[in-house]
């Protein structure tokens, strides 16, 4: 998947990337992130796992996914610009249905 625009909010970066073909995700549901460059395969590179992230945003084709630069991991994802490659898996997890009365649901 190809980053298609990265943003800045207050101190968290906003990655926006085109997934055309992937299932839209539930509320609950989140995805696996990984740079594809820079991701510990090279030569004295540490090795990275992929970090989860909820989705921020989720239609026409996108999705969006809020992260802060707090680690190593966090800042190779936070380093990403339009064109990078990330690498992604999902959605995962037990999604739910929100309540359709306009309530809104409160995740413990």
């Amino acid at each position: 998947m190809t980053v298609a625009v990265t943003e800045h909010v207050g101190p968290y970066r906003v990655l926006h990337a085109g997934d055309p073909d992937g299932p839209s995700p539930w509320p609950g549901q989140f995805y696996m992130l990984a740079a594809a460059e820079g991701w510990g395969g090279g030569r004295d590179e540490r090795p990275y796992l992929p970090r989860a992230f909820s989705h921020l945003s989720a239609g026409d084709g996108r999705l969006g996914f809020m992260l802060e630069d707090i680690g190593p991991g966090t800042h190779r994802l936070a380093q990403l610009q339009a064109g990078d490659v990330l690498w992604l898996t999902g959605p995962l997890g037990s999604g739910f249905t929100p309540p359709s009365d306009g309530r809104r649901a409160l995740l413990a």
